[in-house]
């Protein structure tokens, strides 16, 4: 019916219709994904003091991360929705919450909802000496390992998928390292410092545990702050700059100071992560507030983000900032403010040593 009326309308155009099939109308081209752009974050932390400054800036970053993984989720044939943003006193309609309060950092999948509750002054060492604005960072580590939750549910948990298991620890660090990812992108964009990435890393360390023997268990931290390296280093390859800094090793950055190499050693300002263990710490762990409050577990404390640990004595660990000596002339380092005294080049454990004479030795000695 449809052919014979098209051809009674072009007859009475006074056209000549070439009898061929009809062809299927081409379908409508898909809206364009609209591309992330972290740059605004950076210049609302710049241009707007004030209490209202987290909020905003958390809202900004919860519409670049639905950007970000959207993008991902189309490239699998596959749609993101994007959760509501709870923050302090307002009301939650899943998982068991009524309200959001400290400390509560989760993602619900039923009410697909993801709150902003934790107050980091009260209870995360890394936090201490900063400013509101020096914290944003912080606060946007915390929202994306929120979100990789929300992700791992329709993309799946990356390295950290099992075949026949599934534990709390798997999807945490899955979550972890989702926000590597985030933040490695965004740092290899020039979105974030370094300074801010290292204490971003500082915090996924922190809130580990201990609670091995626990179905509640999230990762030591060691294992928290590698799925945060292991993401970024999706992003971030040895020898990549990043400004004046240049990516030594999943571990390490360096950038060279003015005036040094003339004859003698080369001296590098480094940053290096390190852990503490002398006299472990005595801290307010809040290791599980951080986390998805899917209620799968059957645990009211998880959507409550209680946390496990109270006052135990654990490792310190964190970026250091330091000067590297390099002497390629005796194929000797040292590293300022450490038990030790020059060593051979491959003596560094973290491997930076050695990245670094790779780098410029082997030129040095070739003229």
């Amino acid at each position: 019916m449809l052919r014979s009326l098209l051809l009674q309308s072009l007859l009475l155009l006074g056209l000549q219709p070439a009898l061929q099939p009809l062809a299927a109308a081409p379908a409508p081209a898909a809206a364009p994904q609209p591309q992330p752009d972290g740059s605004s974050l950076q210049k609302l932390r710049e241009g707007m003091p004030g209490p209202e400054l987290r909020r905003e800036y958390l809202l900004r970053a919860h519409e670049l991360l639905h950007q970000f993984w959207q993008l991902e989720a189309q490239r699998q044939g596959k749609s993101l929705s994007r959760p509501e943003l709870l923050f302090n006193g307002e009301r939650a309609s899943g998982c068991g919450v009524a309200e959001v309060q400290h400390p509560m950092a989760f993602y619900c999948p039923t009410s697909n909802q993801i709150a902003m509750g934790l107050d980091l002054r009260r209870g995360t060492r890394a936090a201490r000496g900063k400013t509101s604005a020096e914290l944003l960072p912080m606060e946007l580590a915390i929202l994306a390992h929120e979100w990789g939750h929300h992700v791992n549910r329709s993309l799946g948990q990356g390295p950290y998928q099992r075949a026949f298991t599934f534990t709390v620890q798997q999807e945490e660090l899955a979550a972890d390292w989702r926000t590597g990812i985030l933040l490695g992108w965004l740092l290899g964009q020039g979105w974030l410092s370094l300074d801010d990435f290292t204490a971003a890393s500082n915090l996924m360390f922190e809130i580990g545990d201990y609670e091995r023997i626990t179905p509640q268990h999230h990762g030591y931290p060691k294992d928290r702050f590698l799925a945060l390296t292991e993401g970024a280093a999706t992003q971030l390859k040895p020898g990549q700059r990043l400004g004046e800094w240049t990516v030594d090793t999943r571990e390490s950055f360096s950038r060279p100071l003015p005036g040094t190499g003339n004859d003698g050693p080369l001296v590098y300002e480094v940053r290096r992560f390190e852990i503490e263990r002398n006299g472990q710490v005595t801290t307010n762990l809040l290791g599980a507030a951080l986390g998805a409050a899917s209620c799968i577990w059957g645990n009211r404390d998880q959507c409550l983000g209680m946390a496990l640990q109270q006052g135990k004595g654990r490792a310190y660990g964190r970026y250091t900032s330091r000067q590297l000596r390099l002497d390629c002339a005796t194929g000797r380092f040292d590293v300022s403010d450490d038990a030790f005294d020059a060593q051979p080049i491959g003596r560094d454990g973290k491997g930076q040593a050695a990245v670094l004479a790779q780098r410029v030795c082997q030129p040095l000695a070739g003229g």
